[in-house]
């Protein structure tokens, strides 16, 4: 018998009694119910854009977007709720130091296109009109306001500076699309934007360095948070004027009286009942009645809060602390890390806390049911525009398609590319050798064909590739039942490995192939 089948058989027979005694020594799954919710969030510094179960508040990927994410949004519509009305496709994030809006697709969580806005910009955050086609910005860094057509990539960009020291910062669109609000934390009040001309129609006074902006669930009123003032200035969007300011200095059980409690942003329940308010110098969150527009409680947390956002069902807030000194091991700044902590509105208490990425802004909840994953996503027939491996070479342009059904097999086509149709499965490659010359341009077709994994039949993998030596030229990962499509030269002559780079079974050392290059 073939020795290379005798080890096999030997490794498997292995593998199978450890299994068995683990399950003797009574091993057993844990009781854990699945997340209700993901949440996508900003990634701050990190670029990217943090995807994360709740109420399990577990990191579940960190999508590369950029350089500086802040604002996540879904598409659909902006009404009603802060997390809008997602219709399941998109989730848009701003980029802050790259002057950008990346587009991520929610059923793969992959990057799929980037719109750049004219430099010098730097948008702090966005906003999404009622019918889902325009995005807004705030260019904080500049003193600007963008409007961009989704669809075409086209931006406008006006100036609302005047000429001063400027700074647009939170911003929201109004339900009937009419209008966009952004505060102005240089100025000190809200910037009034008619949609469709796209031109500063009326400039609101509004607290002391205002900072977020956020709508009631009827739309009938923003709510502004005075950073610097200690106060909520409440804006009526039918008349565009201040008509009420909710003093969130008094003393309440717990607080003593603050003189500059840092308000930052503000969420509602979907009974209108009650805003929640964070607190970023009193290190709580300020319970708003909205009958009374007054303050009745503070509910401490763990520190430093700026965003927060509430489940669309109401039953639980997330609030994004920029501090967790003294919280997690080796924690001793704002930066070592920063943290996500879950308040259960029925008891309003912290029930949870997790370790995030520094530095985290906003962040939006759907269903997770809305989250497809690669295997139930549709792609169109053209594929993605890209996919994005976790290390890859950026001058090299993949996409994602539906599963091709060509044979496998080298065939040269009529511009000359070298086209390499190429299967993967367990465990192993279909053609498992490929020749081509020095110099060729190369384009693969690689497609992973398994319906389950070979030997144990768990779920069928997501089978990585990569070609020795021409790394991050060829690193990607392949569904079951799609197919990715990339190009390359070929321009190191010699016989190279390729092998699958995901863990997909017990076998999948010996998942390997041959790329030879002739000089």
């Amino acid at each position: 018998m073939d020795k290379r089948i005798l080890r096999t058989a030997a490794k498997l027979l292995a593998l199978f009694m450890v299994m068995a005694a683990g399950f003797e020594a009574g091993a057993a799954p844990l009781n854990v119910a699945k997340d209700e919710y993901v949440i996508f969030a900003s990634g701050g510094i990190s670029g990217t854009l943090q995807v994360i179960g709740l109420p399990s508040l577990q990191t579940i990927k960190l999508i590369p977007v950029g350089v500086d994410t802040h604002e996540p949004v879904f598409s659909g519509t902006n009404q009603p709720g802060t997390n809008g009305t997602p219709d399941g496709k998109y989730v848009y994030i701003n980029d802050k130091g790259d002057s950008s809006v990346g587009i991520v697709d929610i059923s793969t969580q992959e990057l799929v296109r980037k719109i750049n806005i004219p430099a010098p910009f730097g948008p702090h955050h966005i906003a999404l009109t009622p019918d889902g086609k325009t995005l807004f910005a705030t260019g904080e860094l500049s003193g600007k306001m963008a409007k961009i057509d989704i669809a075409s990539g086209k931006v406008e960009v006006i100036d609302v500076s005047d000429g001063q020291e400027s700074a647009p910062d939170y911003l929201l669109v109004t339900h009937d699309g009419k209008y966009c609000l952004a505060t102005d934390y240089y100025r000190s009040g809200v910037h009034v934007i008619e949609v469709d001309s796209f031109k500063r129609v009326k400039f609101i006074p509004a607290g002391k360095n205002p900072h977020g902006i956020d709508l009631t669930m009827d739309g009938k009123l923003a709510f502004v948070a005075g950073k610097l003032s200690g106060n909520i200035p409440v804006i009526d969007i039918s008349k565009m004027e201040v008509i009420k300011e909710i003093d969130l200095t008094p003393a309440v059980p717990g607080f003593q009286k603050s003189a500059a409690p840092g308000p930052l942003h503000t969420v509602f329940t979907n009974d209108g009942k009650w805003a929640y308010t964070t607190l970023f110098v009193d290190n709580a969150v300020a319970k708003i009645d909205l009958e009374k527009m007054e303050l009745v409680k503070k509910i401490p947390v763990h520190y430093r809060p700026g965003h927060l956002q509430i489940t669309p069902d109401s039953k639980y807030i997330t609030v994004w602390n920029k501090y967790s000194t003294g919280l997690f091991a080796g924690s001793i700044s704002n930066q070592d890390p920063t943290n996500v902590e879950l308040i259960d509105l029925a008891t309003e208490e912290v029930i949870a806390r997790a370790p995030t990425v520094p530095e985290p802004h906003n962040a939006k909840i759907i269903k997770a049911d809305a989250v497809l994953g690669y295997l139930n996503a549709k792609l169109p027939p053209e594929g993605h525009a890209s996919i994005y491996a976790p290390h890859r070479d950026p001058s090299v342009a993949a996409k994602l398609v539906p599963e091709d059904k060509g044979a496998p097999g080298v065939t040269k086509t009529s511009d000359g590319v070298v086209e390499i149709r190429l299967q993967e499965f367990s465990y192993g490659f279909k053609p498992d050798t490929v020749t081509v010359k020095q110099g060729d341009k190369v384009r693969v077709i690689l497609t992973n064909i398994d319906k389950a994994t070979g030997l144990t039949n768990d779920p069928a993998p997501v089978h990585g590739f990569i070609i020795n030596e021409y790394g991050l030229q060829t690193n990607w990962g392949v569904p079951q039942g799609k197919s990715v499509i990339f190009e390359f030269v070929a321009d190191k002559p010699g016989k190279f490995a390729m092998f699958c780079s995901y863990f997909c079974g017990p076998l999948h050392l010996e998942m390997r192939g041959w790329f030879v290059v002739e000089a």
